[in-house]
């Protein structure tokens, strides 16, 4: 009797903790799914963030690589800025001499003899230098950088007057081989040096050293230049024949001077009286 009481209590003893098991695990079920949720929850949020964090970031990066283009286009326009305050510093600086540069006119006369006779007048203030005229076929307006195009390497060479010195006022020259229409573009130094360009319609543009003027003199396929002759014998012989005619009509004046004197002594000289032996 005892022992089926025994089993009586054993058996509800294992009843209960097998329904207090099974409460446990249900429990540690429900509670292992609110973790599961919690848990995916979490890495929702957790993503979403990281997800708003990489946008931001990626916002970030692109108004970082703008205003890292947009620098880089300051600076771009900083430097440009400054090259032009460079280069209007410099044309202030060259103001006044190319002014005084802008004093030299040369222009075509009359073509005689197959020769372009030029007139060439030097207004400048000063004596000038390596003075190199070129006759141009040109329509429109010939620049500095323009120059070469016309006289391409291998081409025919250009015609020119050439003088290595130049004073103030009138010079008269000549172009062999040039005609008459052609436009007149020249080449000089000035006092200092410093080597002009003056084109056909009268602009000045800054050459530079005497280097400068070498390189064009090679672009132009004018490696050596040859100074041209000047009118100075025609000059000579209308000074001679002006002279002889100043000796003659000065010997002339003077016959008749003494001629006259001559004539007013006769004149006061007594005249023997009518009939009066001698």
């Amino acid at each position: 009797m005892k022992e089926k009481n025994w089993l009586s209590w054993l058996t509800v003893l294992a009843l209960v903790v097998g329904f207090a098991a099974m409460g446990a695990s249900v429990w540690l079920s429900a509670q292992a799914a609110k973790q599961t949720q919690r848990n995916s929850q979490l890495a929702g949020q957790l993503y979403q963030a990281s997800r708003t964090k990489s946008q931001e970031a990626s916002s970030i990066k692109k108004r970082l690589d703008k205003l890292a283009s947009d620098n880089s286009s300051l600076k771009k326009k900083n430097s440009r800025l400054a090259k032009e305050n460079q280069a209007l510093r410099q044309a202030n600086q060259d103001l006044p001499a190319a002014s005084a540069a802008a004093g030299l006119n040369v222009w075509e006369t009359e073509e005689k003899s197959g020769k372009l006779q030029l007139k060439i007048d030097n207004q400048t203030g000063q004596a000038v230098s390596d003075l190199l005229v070129l006759a141009v076929a040109a329509n429109g307006r010939i620049t500095l950088n323009s120059l070469p195009s016309y006289f391409p390497v291998g081409g025919v060479k250009p015609r020119y007057f050439y003088r290595k010195k130049v004073a103030i006022g009138g010079t008269e020259g000549s172009l062999t081989g040039a005609y008459a229409g052609s436009d007149m573009v020249c080449l000089f130094a000035d006092a200092s040096g410093v080597y002009w360009f003056k084109g056909n319609r009268g602009q000045i543009e800054k050459i530079g050293s005497q280097a400068h003027f070498k390189k064009l003199l090679r672009q132009i396929s004018l490696n050596k230049l040859e100074e041209s002759p000047l009118p100075v014998k025609k000059m000579k012989t209308e000074k001679k024949k002006t002279s002889k005619k100043k000796r003659a009509r000065r010997k002339n004046e003077q016959e008749e001077k003494r001629a006259r004197r001559k004539l007013n002594r006769a004149k006061r000289e007594p005249q023997p009286a009518v009939g009066t032996p001698l």
